[in-house]
């Protein structure tokens, strides 16, 4: 009879263990998992700090192939210069989304190179929707959620649609988010495509500086 009784609490020990060993594994998993959500919903809140509607205004100027560039970034051919300034407003929805509308002004540069080009200037409306993603260290970063879409105002392509399907911006926020400052960190080629079927492949520098407007916290 006492041998049984030793046995049996034996067995119940090693069940004990057993189910004490489970018991951290569920809790470790749950610690994990809570961590995970707490970071993705950390990384998410930064979003909520640039959170509003901002004018904008800056310039650009961009290189312009016909048919592409090469590995090197060099243009394959029929390349010239364009050049432009732009001025609207950027919404900040607060959560990673936003929408930007504006006017640009630009001068094409007349070149002689293996596509003669005249020169001339335009302007047209535009108008984007975009995510962005802020850093914990006042940083962001923005690019196109679908095709920015325009309409040519003045100059020899009035009248024309276009759209363009790329645009990543880096940015950096001021102390009191009241200022922001966006430009391109390395060349990207763009693609430029005309409701008349022409193409345009750029690469542009572009610089942005952007100003909380009255209200535009709400």
């Amino acid at each position: 009879m006492h041998v049984s009784r030793v046995k049996r609490i034996r067995i119940t020990s090693g069940k004990v263990r057993h189910l004490t060993f489970i018991a951290t594994l569920l809790i470790g998993w749950s610690i994990l998992g809570v961590f995970l959500l707490w970071t993705g919903a950390a990384d998410a809140d930064q979003n909520d700090n640039l959170k509003g509607s901002y004018a904008f205004t800056g310039e650009a100027t961009c290189l312009v192939s016909l048919s592409g560039f090469n590995s090197k970034l060099t243009p394959i051919d029929g390349r010239f210069v364009q050049s432009f300034n732009v001025q609207g407003v950027w919404t900040f929805f607060g959560n990673g989304t936003g929408a930007r509308t504006g006017r640009s002004v630009g001068i094409t540069h007349p070149t002689n190179f293996t596509t003669t080009i005249d020169g001339g200037a335009g302007s047209d409306n535009f108008q984007a929707s975009f995510t962005y993603n802020v850093a914990s260290d006042g940083t962001f970063t923005t690019t196109l959620s679908g095709p920015l879409t325009g309409t040519v105002l003045t100059g020899t392509r009035a009248g024309q649609t276009f759209t363009i399907d790329q645009l990543a911006l880096n940015g950096l926020i001021s102390q009191d988010r009241k200022s922001l400052t966006i430009a391109n960190d390395q060349p990207t080629i763009e693609v430029v495509t005309y409701s008349n079927g022409d193409i345009h492949h750029r690469i542009c520098h572009r610089s942005r500086a952007l100003f909380r407007l009255k209200g535009g916290d709400d």
